[in-house]
């Protein structure tokens, strides 16, 4: 199964998320954007275990905002 990318805008938004995710109990992994993907804007992503949709709604609601969602190997 391919894992769900969720892009954000850089790096320092990729951290400010594995942070505050990993205060909240879930690990997420920061990895750069594939090429097919960068042209959004977005240059590093975050990935979890956990449903993509559901980190997205809580990177909002500490106002880091998700770029986008993508499928990667």
């Amino acid at each position: 199964m391919a894992k769900q990318l969720i892009m954000l805008r850089s790096i320092t938004y990729a951290y400010k998320a594995r942070d505050y995710l990993s205060r909240r109990g879930i690990t997420a992994h920061i990895q750069r954007t594939p090429a097919a993907y960068s042209k959004c804007g977005c240059g590093y992503s975050i990935w979890t275990k956990q449903e993509p949709e559901m980190i997205q709604a809580m990177l909002g609601q500490v106002g880091i905002k998700v770029v986008g969602i993508a499928e990667a190997d």
